[in-house]
């Protein structure tokens, strides 16, 4: 079972992070945590010694009563594999204190989709996304497809896309494609035959198979990042490694309407 760490708060992010997280239990085999931080104003923390330890404590029960009222509204039925863990402090120290000790194999975690990419690179390059131990699946929307893709392109490295994100799919149920993209002005996007696809397509091609992976279509597209982005609104996610700031990769990936999946290489991690 894919050890797996869903982030919440009381917000529409997380609540379509729930119920999505509950649809990826019918492909993926979850061990599904849920996890909620208390973000207490400097001025309400007091004392020491025990005094702090009271406050805390009742920091920490405002912050399980939260979590119980989600969890009763979403009414998921993806299992719990415990209870949920509520911390006190800040919420990117916390996760990946606890990520990291908890040996999970995936983070998930909800993100208000906009047509502005700043929020989104503003996410994947926070230090929560940097310095986490494992892939973290953000979650746009709740997007019932049977179908997942692997993002491929010039720059993308293909033995970290697809030894990475199979950790995570490869034994799902979910239908794969490898969606190659390009660049270019259009009024619409195109697609062309797979043999315009670059060197790393057919790497990508070579490695899935060599892992024994059946790939129902490979599709290469043009055209510009919001064109592609709606594009991938057909797939349930997307996987992709890590993108650049200012690479076509990232604004793909910020307009896509599919749920990411980002992975990154393992010495990269330990770095």
């Amino acid at each position: 079972m894919l050890k797996t760490l869903l982030y919440i708060n009381e917000d529409l992010a997380s609540s379509i992070a729930l119920r999505f997280t509950d649809y990826l239990s019918r492909f993926v085999n979850l061990s599904l945590f849920v996890a909620h931080v208390e973000e207490p104003d400097e001025k309400e923390q007091v004392g020491t010694g025990w005094v702090r330890r009271t406050w805390e404590d009742g920091v920490a029960s405002s912050g399980k009563r939260l979590v119980d009222r989600m969890l009763r509204t979403e009414n998921i039925n993806c299992p719990l594999a415990g209870r949920p863990k509520i911390f006190v402090g800040e919420m990117e120290r916390e996760m990946i204190f606890e990520l990291r000790n908890g040996l999970y194999k995936l983070f998930i975690k909800g993100y208000l989709d906009s047509a502005d990419p700043e929020p989104f690179y503003d996410l994947i390059s926070s230090s929560l996304c940097e310095e986490m131990s494992c892939p973290v699946l953000v979650v746009k929307n709740l997007s019932l497809s049977k179908r997942c893709a692997l993002l491929c392109a010039d720059g993308v490295d293909p033995r970290t896309l697809v030894e990475q994100s199979m950790e995570i799919v490869g034994e799902s149920s979910f239908e794969l494609d490898i969606v190659y993209f390009k660049f270019q002005e259009s009024d619409q996007v195109q697609i062309l035959d797979s043999r315009e696809g670059g060197s790393n397509l057919r790497e990508t091609e070579s490695l899935l198979a060599a892992a024994g992976k059946t790939v129902a279509n490979t599709i290469v597209l043009t055209g510009v990042p919001e064109q592609i982005g709606d594009y991938l609104k057909e797939y349930a996610l997307v996987a992709s490694t890590m993108p650049g700031r200012k690479s076509m990769h990232m604004y793909v990936l910020a307009h896509s309407l599919a749920s990411v999946l980002l992975v990154r290489d393992t010495a990269q991690k330990q770095q």
